[in-house]
This record gives C-alpha cells, sequence and structure tokens, in this order.
C-alpha cells in the first residue's frame, strides 16, 4: 500500500446526553475508516490538555451513555481551484479506552498533563441491530411492517423494494431469542436481502438506508483525478462453473429445473432443494435462482498518494473520463465504475502526544485505497452474516367457530387463492393473536383422522413465514384416566353430552372394555367384561 504525508481537517464532534463535545482538529492524532456501500467502521484517537483546564470529556464519556459520532474530513489546501467535496460520517461508538500522561512533581506533587482517547465507532445498523436479538410475531403483515417496527430512532429506512417488502403474509416470525440461534436482527437483514436477491444500502449524504429490488445506477459520475492515484490493479473473479438446478421434492409433482449456465463444466452442478406443494411457488423460486446467478465483473483497486479532494464514498459513480492524463489505452480509461469499497488510514506525522490548540488540520502520513466495480455489476456486496436459526416453538391453542364456548369442535379453513387447507391457532404470548397453521396429520399415519379440538393446548413451529402444529401438550377434558385404572381411553365428540367412547381399563386386576354413546339424556353402553357381555340402554329422566 502506497503510504504519503498531507495536511489534513478532521472535524470531529461528540454528543452525549444531547451534549455537544466537539475536539480541536489539531488533536486528533489518528484515523482509520473502511466504507462499504451497506455501512462502515472507524477508529478515532484524540488527546485532550488536562493541564490547564478540567477534562470535561472524562465523566460523560465513561458513562454508559450512548456517544454520537460526527465526522468530516477533507484534505487541507489554501485557495484551490477545486472543488471540495469532504467525507461526512455520522455513527455511534461501540468501544472506548483512554490512556493517561501524568508528570511526577518535587515534593510528592502530581500533575496531569493530558488523556489520549481512543474511540471505535460504526454506523447505527450494525452497532444497534448486531445487539438486537428479539422474538417477534407478525400476523397477515408485511416484511416492511415488521423490519420498521424494530427500526430505532437512530436509523432511518428507505424502502424501494415492494415485491418483497409489500407482500402480505399469513405468518412472520422473528426467532432471534431462542437457545440454539446466533444471530441478531442485524444478520437477519442481512440474510432477508441475501436470500431474496435484494440490495441494502447506506446513502453517505443523507446517512439513510436503502432495501431495493436493484442497485442504481442514476447519478453523475464523477471523474477521478489521475495526480491523485498512485496507481491500479484491474481484478478478475473466480468463474462459476456449476450448473444451478431448483429441485420440488413434492412427490405428487416432483420436477428438476436447470438454470443456464454458459461457462458450466459438465457434472458439476448446485441443487436448491425443497417441497413446493403449490406449484407458484416451485415457479417463485426458479425466478429468484436465475436472478440470483450472475458471473461476476471486474474490478479495479485504486491506490492513492494524495487524499480525494472530492470524495467518492461507496456508491459514488466515476469514471476516469475527464482528463487528457489517463491514457487512452488504458483498460478503465473508457468504462463507468461504482466505488465498492473506500479504506483510508492516517496517523498524525508528529508522534509525540503534543496539544495543538486552534489548529484547522494537522501533518499525517496516510494509506488511502477505493476498490471499484462496474456499473453494470448486479452482485450485491455484503457483509459476512449468521442464518438465522428457525423454528421458534411456542404454545397456542386451537380455534374453532363452530359450536358453544366449551364445545370440543374443530375447523380448518381454505384459502380462497391456494385451496390449501389450514388451522387458526390463538398465540397467548403475543396478545392471542391467530396464526394461520397448515391443516397436516403431523405425528399420526393416514389411517387416522383426528383434527385437534377448540382451545386444545398445542405447541407451534413457527418458521420464517409458516406455522405447524408441532405436536399435543395436554389431554383432552375427560379423556385421562385414574393411575389404578391403568387404562386407556378414546373419547371423541364434541361435548360430555355428546361423544364416544372406546374406553380399555382394569377391574379387580381384569381387563374390561367399553363402547359407550351419549346423546343429551341417552347412553348406549356395550361393556365387555370377565364372564359377561353386557349391552345398556339408558335414558335419563
Amino acid at each position: 500500500m502506497t503510504s504519503f504525508t498531507e495536511d489534513l481537517a478532521i472535524n470531529l464532534s461528540l454528543t452525549i446526553d444531547g451534549k455537544a463535545y466537539p475536539i480541536d482538529p489539531g488533536n486528533i492524532k489518528s484515523l482509520k475508516l473502511d466504507l462499504y456501500s451497506y455501512g462502515y467502521q472507524g477508529e478515532v484517537s484524540f488527546v485532550v490538555d488536562c493541564e490547564k483546564a478540567a477534562d470535561t470529556l472524562l465523566t460523560p464519556i465513561t458513562t454508559n451513555d450512548l456517544i454520537e459520532v460526527s465526522l468530516k474530513v477533507a484534505t487541507y489546501v489554501n485557495n484551490s481551484q477545486d472543488t471540495l467535496t469532504p467525507l461526512s460520517l455520522k455513527g455511534l461508538v461501540t468501544s472506548r479506552y483512554f490512556t493517561e500522561q501524568l508528570l511526577n512533581l518535587p515534593a510528592g506533587k502530581e500533575v496531569m498533563l493530558l488523556r489520549h482517547y481512543h474511540l471505535v465507532f460504526a454506523d447505527p445498523a450494525q452497532v444497534l441491530w448486531k445487539q438486537h436479538y428479539p422474538c417477534d410475531l407478525l400476523v397477515d403483515s408485511t416484511l416492511k411492517a415488521l423490519i420498521t417496527a424494530h427500526t430505532p430512532t437512530q436509523i432511518t429506512m428507505v424502502y424501494n423494494w415492494d415485491a418483497v417488502l409489500s407482500v402480505y403474509y399469513p405468518v412472520l416470525s422473528l426467532s432471534l431469542g431462542t437457545a440454539t440461534n446466533q444471530a441478531s436482527f442485524y444478520d437477519y437483514l442481512i440474510w432477508l436481502v441475501d436470500s431474496n436477491n435484494g440490495v441494502f444500502s447506506y446513502d453517505y449524504a443523507t446517512h439513510k438506508y436503502t432495501l431495493s429490488a436493484a442497485k442504481t445506477k442514476s447519478g453523475t459520475a464523477l471523474s477521478l483525478k489521475h495526480e491523485e492515484v498512485s496507481g491500479y490493479i484491474v481484478n478478475y473473479p473466480e468463474v462459476h462453473r456449476y450448473l444451478p438446478n431448483v429441485l420440488n421434492a413434492y412427490s405428487e409433482n416432483p420436477q428438476t429445473t436447470a438454470i443456464t449456465n454458459a461457462a458450466v463444466t459438465t457434472k458439476i452442478r448446485r441443487d436448491f432443494i425443497a417441497s413446493y406443494p403449490i406449484a407458484a411457488d416451485m415457479t417463485a423460486r426458479v425466478t429468484l435462482e436465475t436472478a440470483r446467478f450472475n458471473q461476476h465483473l471486474h474490478e479495479v483497486n485504486l491506490e492513492y498518494e494524495h487524499f480525494q479532494l472530492q470524495v467518492t464514498p461507496p456508491g459514488a459513480l466515476v469514471n476516469f473520463k475527464n482528463s487528457n492524463l489517463w491514457n487512452k489505452l488504458s483498460y478503465i480509461q473508457a468504462k463507468s465504475y461504482r466505488v465498492k469499497q473506500w479504506h483510508f488510514s492516517a496517523q498524525v506525522a508528529e508522534q509525540e502526544l503534543t496539544i495543538d490548540l486552534n489548529m484547522a488540520y494537522s501533518h499525517y502520513v496516510m494509506e488511502h485505497s477505493l476498490l471499484l466495480e462496474t456499473v453494470a455489476e448486479t452482485c450485491v456486496p455484503l457483509p459476512p452474516y449468521i442464518m438465522p436459526s428457525y423454528p421458534v416453538f411456542v404454545e397456542g391453542k386451537i380455534v374453532s367457530e363452530k359450536g358453544a364456548d366449551d364445545d370440543m369442535t374443530y375447523q380448518f379453513y381454505t384459502d380462497s387463492d391456494t385451496s390449501v387447507n389450514y388451522y387458526k391457532v390463538s398465540i397467548p404470548l403475543w396478545a392471542k393473536k391467530k396464526v394461520r397453521a397448515d391443516y397436516q396429520p403431523n405425528q399420526d399415519g393416514g389411517q387416522f383422522y383426528f383434527p385437534p379440538y377448540k382451545n386444545a393446548r398445542v405447541l407451534i413451529r413457527l418458521e420464517f413465514n409458516s406455522a405447524y402444529i408441532d405436536s399435543f401438550l395436554d389431554w383432552g377434558t375427560g379423556t385421562a384416566l385414574p393411575l389404578d385404572s391403568q387404562g386407556n381411553q378414546l373419547v371423541m365428540g364434541v361435548s360430555a353430552t355428546s361423544q364416544n367412547i372406546i374406553k380399555h381399563n382394569y377391574v379387580d386386576s381384569k381387563p374390561e372394555l367399553q363402547i359407550q354413546r351419549t346423546q343429551d339424556k341417552d347412553t348406549e353402553l356395550l361393556q365387555f367384561s370377565d364372564g359377561n357381555i353386557l349391552l345398556q340402554t339408558l335414558q335419563k329422566t
């Protein structure tokens, strides 16, 4: 990496508990910034004079209050004929530490000369959402509503992805508080973007985040200055040699759909397998994987020997066309690019920790580089992330609108679009929201038909955008038998006055079998016991 030395104006201000603490530019000793299209990380150090006046920053910076960072960085020049565009950042501090320089005087007197503070900071989404691990449930809602519900005031979102974010789902769940989950809400958001072929970007001019369907190609491209750049490297990434295949494991309509890859090598493939009972879901997955499959285009790594007069952060469009110093024979000269990454580090040239008050700049040793991608590049740079762990298990109670409130009726509903049947289950944890749970035999074989009855306590398995009845958590009313009977019984019906019971138990250590029908005041009983068969009809008066 090329290093160079020149003057730099760094304006830093900290806001703690609503109060601003500006730092003298001459006292900033180091700065490191790594900017990406989705956000940034930074480190800054500065000294505070403690000899001439009390350090007013010590008390607020050592509390647990949120520390906001406002930073502007620009090259320092006098009477420049060029337009200066500084880098402007706003962020939050994640960690901090400081050292102290003391002086021991005669007679045991001690003097605090200065404190050297170091702050690590980043964009608000990384700082806050990486500590956010919620479990949540939304019904008949959208991903936009889910994200908005978990967006603090320090984060401003722009939504431009209606095809994904504005779709209404019967169920949307967050599983980030489960014991097996390691993913934060930030991981969840990046995973959501990656798995749906979207774009998550940070605008360094407005300090806003955008969720969009594609990268923007709009804007005026800035021609980079040849005299600022020390050299460049053109990089071509590895080519995808596999054939993507989407596999539908649904037994009633198994399918394999291949996605075209002109650079495929025979027998090399990547399969995406799932079960899609609904044909439209299979079609949607093929469309998604087709859109996600792209060969990466070349990139250009620029090394600088001067700090940019006009800073071009990630997302900015640039080219090499408006300067005669760029050789027209060069590979990059006629092409258009977008800034993908922006890296910078600066260390004050004078290593001694001196106090420079009322200085608008300092002399720094710096390293500076940019990574460019072509404007036609569709692959989206995203930070590393942990995939959220599903399912999350919660308790629910079966809903049925048939019969009286205490009747053990069952009811399923039919989706008007897909003709798929489902149950409704009330989830007490989340204000008794009613989730849609697929109508399935669960653990029963196909020969058994025992739909869960009203108010049955069940364990619900919540997936990303679906729910299933996993198991049953209690016995039905009147189903359990005393311990000493060592019995079993099957109770079928809507209430104690309208039901059929098949019961096996032990009487005097001998097995007894009963089949009983009850309807209002009528009871019919067929009973098999040791040496006896009883057939009985009773009508209560």
